[in-house]
């Protein structure tokens, strides 16, 4: 057996044409702020990489760059006043914050109206009462992937190995709801029996952050997997030795959580990595800035 591929390419790019559609045809207009504190340069890169997406669906986005050494309490007022401004639909809080500053304090102050990454007490509390009003982006992109996997899901056993807030604990209460009624078991790196876990499972998500920490060999004959993992590892020779580019640096290669080849010989149908959930993430952050908009109206 060779899996089929899941593509979240193809899947993200029909969500952002609808999400560009109903912003063009609509009276609705919505605006996304993202705070960053200083110059990071991998949150600068995700910064520029939402603007190009926002703008080309046709949501103003505003970047609101503070020091480095901003406080807690500076950070605050500012999120604050962003809450207040009737102009400003979506809120995002690019990481890493400053040195002494309480994330999840910060987050908390977010107006969950306006949180368009799921990530407010109040966001999560609605997805635990089965009744989401936003919900983390890359769970639901990586539910959304199963979705189109399968017709049913009712009664399927899911293994989920990774327990993030953003990830794991998600995807479990959206499999748990009463709409999908999956039997959902949460796994982590320190399972006892993780094989085990992996072996009974009819879909898997993978999202600990480990590179191919799951085996082929573990995935059940005809499952489903869906690997949330972007780790990037080294390219070694056939003895074991770094493969060098033509600048001298070594190369690097895109893996997933799961042994891929192996995996794809007994899945019926798997996500690639890159190209499967992360593409999903980015399309469900301009959705959930729209709904946000829509709920403001």
């Amino acid at each position: 057996m060779t899996a089929e591929i899941i593509d979240g390419k193809a899947i993200s790019q029909k969500i952002i044409e609808e999400v560009t559609a109903e912003i063009a045809s609509g009276s609705i207009k919505p605006h996304l702020v993202a705070i960053q504190c200083g110059e990071d340069p991998a949150s600068m890169y995700y910064v520029n990489s939402q603007k190009k997406k926002a703008e080309a669906v046709g949501i103003q986005y505003t970047l609101e760059q503070l020091p480095a050494e901003t406080s807690q309490e500076q950070l605050m007022a500012k999120i604050d006043e962003l809450n207040k401004n009737p102009e400003v639909t979506g809120m995002i809080l690019q990481m890493p914050v400053p040195e002494g500053v309480d994330r999840r304090a910060v987050q908390q102050a977010i107006d969950y109206k306006k949180d368009v990454e799921g990530i407010t007490p109040t966001s999560l509390g609605l997805l635990m009462q089965d009744r989401p009003a936003q919900v983390p982006c890359t769970a639901m992109g990586a539910v959304e992937l199963l979705h189109a996997a399968v017709d049913e899901l009712q009664g399927l056993d899911v293994t989920i190995v990774g327990r993030s807030e953003i990830v794991g604990k998600p995807v479990a209460m959206l499999l748990l709801s009463m709409s999908r009624s999956c039997s959902v078991s949460v796994c982590h790196s320190r399972t006892k029996d993780l094989e085990g876990a992996v072996r009974k499972a009819d879909v898997l998500f993978a999202a600990v952050g480990k590179p191919e920490i799951i085996k082929g060999e573990w995935i059940k004959e005809g499952a489903i997997v869906i690997d949330v993992g972007i780790n990037r590892i080294k390219v070694l020779d056939e003895n074991g030795e770094p493969v060098l580019n033509d600048k001298g640096k070594k190369k690097m290669r895109t893996v997933g959580d799961v042994e891929y080849a192996a995996a794809a010989e007994r899945a019926s149908k798997i996500t690639p990595v890159p190209g499967g959930v992360g593409p999903m993430t980015t399309a469900i952050l301009m959705r959930n800035t729209l709904d946000a908009a829509k709920r403001l109206k």
